[in-house]
């Protein structure tokens, strides 16, 4: 299957039903507070079809695939209508014989809040539902050999027989599957007896019984070098992906930041680093140079390596991934830790733009073409794996930021709808009609220009997918 079927498919899989989601969120909230729906359509006009009509509204299909929209009584998509353009409406509402309707302009400030602020809230609302039921069908989860990287002479660790290589299979009888979880594990049992069962040259040794006390040096938290990049300084010098960087030159590493910004700091000049591989300690020089987005690097990618606090340093190694589906308590508790985890990941993502810590290629504003880019490859893995969660995942990612983007008080979207109505409680009185469907008029063909030019450079420059394979 093309890249571009690919990313058709994801665009009408994801995009058109969030849109009719958010349209939907409007069309409860417009009946909820008592405003007239005269139409809710699926696609835009020009009209196919009416599907039916139920109570005061008509439900239609529409010819262009681009999501929907809700056409209430007195408003015209994203504008108050003045005196003149309410007459097509009134004449609609005396053939339809629709009784008692009211306008988007007969409600009160709070009621016209809720009926435009419903459509981000439920596409919200959606994608927590989306991560719910990811984990009660099934989601993925890693797991891995944590395996002993080094042990700490005169730790609980040592004195109990750990050794370099174990692998921890189980903590207290409960399977452990990452080196972070079980340092967590750990971390809570502090100064309680423990049971490690160890795996060490492929047998299973007797349960090893010892204290959990929190060794000093558990406090520092190391770099677990992940990967190496071809063509950069740390895989000419020979840094090998699980090494473990422990110094540059005097200084030792107490944090992945500090590293990263020492690192920085040193464009062209040359570092001693010192490693950890194995029962070996080597202190390799390495010169940074400046990567594609201008950030003076080694070329390596790096990981917080945190050692227990009885005195080991443990690693994954052999990740192997698989899904499992969650009770409904589990799934709940799940789907809304990663729902909050977005919107932090979000805020974060702004920040690292402000500060000039992501390159321009990586912080562009997408078009509809580019999440069409973005989907295809995360359809691929779902059609690959034959797993529903990478398009279910991805669909609930765009529902929120689909949400956030609406909420922005600019005119013309739904946060500048409501920016003008906060106006209007402040002033008492609403802006005249005429005056509001010009700032939102002009906004609009901005936002539109910029949606032009972002899928021409989505088509001209494609969003480079292929860390997604």
């Amino acid at each position: 299957m093309t890249d571009f079927v690919l990313g058709l498919a994801s665009f009408v899989l994801v995009l058109i039903p969030l849109v009719v989601i958010h349209e939907f969120g409007h069309f409860i909230a417009a009946k909820l507070v008592g405003i007239t729906v005269l139409e809710f359509g699926i696609g835009f006009p020009p009209r196919a079809k009416v599907l039916f009509t139920r109570g005061d509204t008509i439900y239609t299909l529409n010819w262009l695939p681009i999501g929907g929209f809700v056409r209430p009584y007195g408003e015209d998509f994203v504008k108050p209508k003045t005196e003149a353009e309410l007459t097509a409406d009134q004449q609609e509402i005396r053939e339809r014989g629709i009784k008692n309707p009211k306008s988007v302009n007969q409600a009160t400030p709070w009621e016209r809040i809720i009926f435009m602020g419903a459509g981000p809230a439920i596409n919200l609302l959606a994608a927590l539902v989306i991560f719910v039921v990811i984990a009660l069908i099934g989601q993925p989860f890693a797991r891995a050999d944590v395996t002993v990287y080094d042990v700490m002479p005169g730790s609980p660790a040592e004195r109990a027989g750990l050794q370099p290589g174990d692998v921890i299979l189980e903590l207290n009888g409960a399977p452990v599957e990452s080196a972070d979880e079980f340092n967590a594990a750990l971390a809570s049992l502090s100064d309680e007896t423990v049971t490690l069962v160890i795996e060490r040259d492929g047998a299973v040794l007797e349960p090893i019984r010892l204290k959990a006390d929190v060794v000093e040096s558990a406090n520092v938290t190391r770099a677990y070098v992940n990967a190496v990049e071809e063509d950069m300084p740390a895989f000419t010098a020979g840094i090998l992906p699980e090494d473990v960087i422990v110094k540059v030159d005097d200084i030792e590493i107490t944090s992945i930041k500090q590293l990263q910004d020492y690192t920085a700091s040193h464009e062209g000049q040359e570092i001693v680093v010192t490693i950890l591989r194995g029962g070996e300690t080597l202190q390799i020089p390495v010169t940074p140079v400046k990567d594609s987005n201008g950030t003076a690097r080694m070329g390596v990618s790096i990981s917080p390596l945190q050692p227990a606090i009885i005195g080991l340093t443990a690693v994954n190694r052999d990740v192997r991934t698989y899904t499992r589906p969650l009770p409904l308590g589990q799934a709940i508790e799940t789907g809304f830790n990663q729902f909050v985890e977005v919107p932090r990941l979000i805020v974060q993502l702004v920040g690292d733009i402000i500060r000039g810590e992501i390159g321009a290629e990586a912080a562009r504003p997408v078009s509809p073409v580019g999440i069409g880019q973005l989907g295809g490859p995360v359809l691929e893995q779902s059609i690959e794996t034959e797993q529903v969660y990478p398009i279910l995942g991805f669909a609930a990612m765009i529902s929120i930021a689909l949400a956030f983007t609406n909420l922005l008080p600019i005119p013309g979207l739904d946060g500048g709808r409501i920016l003008f109505v906060i106006i209007e409680l402040i002033r008492g009185k609403p802006m005249e009609p005429e005056r509001e469907g010009l700032i939102h008029f002009i906004s609009l063909l901005f936002l539109l220009s910029l949606i032009a030019i972002t899928i021409i450079n989505d088509i001209i420059n494609p969003i480079d997918v292929s860390n997604l394979r």
